[in-house]
């Protein structure tokens, strides 16, 4: 390597890319080929695999990493809360940034060198988010053809700029490893169920003072087929995790936001969560995501329906689940904040 090739990798920041998976393992295996074909100086990034699977996936870890740039290593786990393994990589995590990931985001070539240019574009600590698109290498199916589970299009005039915490999503998000280690952002792990880590932590990351920038230009495609009765359970799971949420951000439009009924919520919400209960109900849910979980075509009816049924289960989720308490907010030490 030539010496203005080497001084030119030495200015700029390593990145630690962390992402937690269990039993997964061809998509994984696809995902860190898409980090091994980053074009970003290889010798600068290492991915850190939290997993606790009972699958392939440690062995195909292994046998990647044995190639030595980028440094693949699996951090062997024996938690489920993503939120923990999360905190395990980024304790061993030797990078500038941190990136974290979902296991089935595929990310383009340049995406980690679009991370790392709006870090240098930016004076002092910032968090960036990148964009993740529905993959079209999913199932060709009425509802994967509709169903779009994170919300980019509401931030899609934001390009480089910041956007409300409630975007924090961790499936393609990168952070400054030492501002998160010195100020205890880090993710909660006291967590009934799984979701929600990424928006608490970027609660506190706001309310730190430290904004979350936009850049759709550091792009992965998600793959994850679901059908319309994994995106309920899904979503069953996040109105369950609303009950975490509730305690850890204090804030009144939070239900009304995720879609969980509440009689405190603006009273458009409450009239219109009443309206959508009045048709999408116990009774009228399963007969009707029997038939529209069936369709191969989309029509303006299905795809009206889709929604609230998934809001159906959001609502569920969260009246099954018993209220939470207030809890303390664990460092990566253990001890409490």
């Amino acid at each position: 390597m030539s010496s203005e090739r080497r001084s030119d990798v030495v200015r700029r920041p390593s990145v630690s890319v962390i992402m937690p998976t269990y039993n997964r393992c061809d998509v994984v295996e696809r995902t860190l080929q898409h980090l091994i074909a980053q074009d970003y100086p290889s010798e600068l990034i290492e991915v850190l695999v939290c997993d606790n699977s009972g699958d392939g996936t440690p062995a195909m870890v292994e046998r990647l990493g044995a190639r030595g740039a980028p440094a693949i290593r699996l951090v062997a786990s024996n938690e489920r809360l993503p939120a923990v393994k999360r905190n395990q990589g980024l304790a061993l995590a030797e990078g500038d940034l941190v990136l974290f990931m979902n296991d089935d985001v595929w990310l383009r070539p340049d995406a980690i060198a679009r991370h790392v240019a709006t870090h240098i574009a930016h004076v002092g600590p910032i968090a960036v988010l990148g964009h993740v698109e529905q993959s079209e290498q999913m199932p060709d199916t009425a509802f994967l053809k509709w169903y779009r589970p994170f919300a980019y299009d509401l931030i899609a005039g934001c390009r480089g700029s910041a956007v409300p915490y409630r975007y924090f999503w961790s499936m393609n998000l990168s952070l400054p490893r030492q501002v998160m280690l010195d100020r205890q952002l880090i993710f909660h792990e006291d967590w009934a169920n799984i979701g929600h880590e990424d928006v608490e932590l970027g609660y506190r990351w706001d309310r730190a003072g430290y904004p979350v920038i936009y850049q759709p230009d550091a792009w992965g495609e998600h793959f994850h087929p679901h059908d319309l009765d994994s995106a309920c359970r899904l979503q069953y799971s996040v109105g369950r995790g609303l009950r975490d949420l509730q305690v850890l951000i204090p804030e009144p439009g939070l239900l009304e936001r995720y879609g969980a009924f509440s009689f405190a919520s603006s009273p458009r919400a409450v009239l219109r969560g009443l309206a959508r209960k009045s048709l999408f109900n116990r009774l009228t849910v399963p007969p009707l995501k029997y038939v529209l979980g069936r369709r191969d075509r989309p029509n303006r009816v299905a795809e009206w329906s889709y929604w609230k049924i998934l809001l159906h289960y959001t609502d569920r989720g969260f009246r099954e689940q018993p209220p939470r308490y207030p809890h303390p907010v664990r460092t990566i030490s253990g001890r409490a904040a």
